[in-house]
């Protein structure tokens, strides 16, 4: 048994996917792929994965993390290739790593995001000062 860390992108028309979604979505990629990945015991068996953050619908990310659990050592690099091979537009695996054991979950090491706002021309909510303003009042 084995441990990886994989980081992520999502982009595009997946990114209206809400995070159930991602995660069945990337179940069957799993199985697709041909992975061979652990199951939990029990009545219901699954997939052992866990993500880091849930992320918002309709938000773009350049770094989204999965810890998945498989049944032997795999390559990273070959790790990746299978799992690009089979996704869709708009997620691409960008990293694998194998993880020490008893290593803390991404879910517990996440402590802080960065996020950029972007507004379409014309759509801009407030001046950029005021904007700046009532994000750090609300930040406080």
């Amino acid at each position: 048994m084995t441990d990886v860390r994989i980081k992520f992108s999502k982009h595009g028309p997946i990114r209206f996917l809400g995070h159930l979604d991602v995660m069945r979505y990337f179940q069957r990629s799993v199985r697709r792929a041909g992975i061979d990945v652990r199951y939990s015991e029990g009545y219901s068996p699954h997939q052992i994965m866990s993500f880091a953050q849930p992320l918002s619908v309709g938000a773009t990310s350049d770094g989204e993390y999965l810890d998945l659990s498989l049944n032997r050592e795999m390559d990273p690099g070959e790790l990746c290739s299978c799992l690009n091979e089979v996704m869709h537009e708009g997620i691409v695996i960008l990293a694998c790593e194998i993880l020490p054991e008893r290593s803390d979950k991404s879910m517990t090491l996440v402590a802080a995001a960065e996020y950029l706002l972007r507004f379409r021309p014309g759509h801009e909510p407030l001046a950029a000062e005021a904007l700046k303003t009532s994000m750090e009042k609300y930040l406080s």
